[in-house]
């Protein structure tokens, strides 16, 4: 089960990231006067694809992974010397959590919204830190796990 879930995780990731970069990307290319739903789409999938992407880390951080919360049984200190524990434990939680807050704030304003140049802007803030945090975040030298 934990292999299954790393695994997903890992693909995930691309998805996410790919979502990411249509949400920011779109509202610029295709600059309308008035947004309909269909508009908003990428949005609403960055963001789900980032909730899906937090329910498995959290089954990983917490149920199947020693790099997760097992990791500090040794103590915090243990844990902040190991630079690979520090990255996935400590380092990869926060960034992505932040970015998913930013995410969550970026769709509820773009949903309100029916100016195109509001949704564009709004996108590129919120979207753009959020994917600067999420590649920032990701374990790069563990990517076949």
């Amino acid at each position: 089960m934990q292999q299954f879930l790393q695994s997903t995780h890992s693909y995930i990731r691309w998805v996410v990231l790919l979502a990411g970069i249509f949400a920011m990307v779109l509202p610029i290319i295709n600059q309308k006067v008035t947004l309909t739903k269909k508009d908003k789409l990428p949005a609403i999938f960055l963001m789900i694809s980032c909730d899906i992407q937090l329910l498995i880390g959290l089954l990983l951080y917490f149920k199947y992974s020693g790099y997760g919360i097992s990791a500090f049984n040794n103590g915090v200190g243990a844990v902040m010397k190991n630079a690979e524990l520090r990255k996935i434990a400590v380092e990869h939680l926060v960034l992505m959590l932040i970015a998913l807050v930013l995410v969550h704030i970026g769709y509820s304003k773009i949903k309100k919204t029916l100016e195109a140049d509001k949704l564009m802007r709004t996108s590129l803030i919120y979207f753009g830190i959020a994917l600067v945090l999420i590649l920032a975040g990701i374990p790069w030298n563990r990517m076949a796990s």
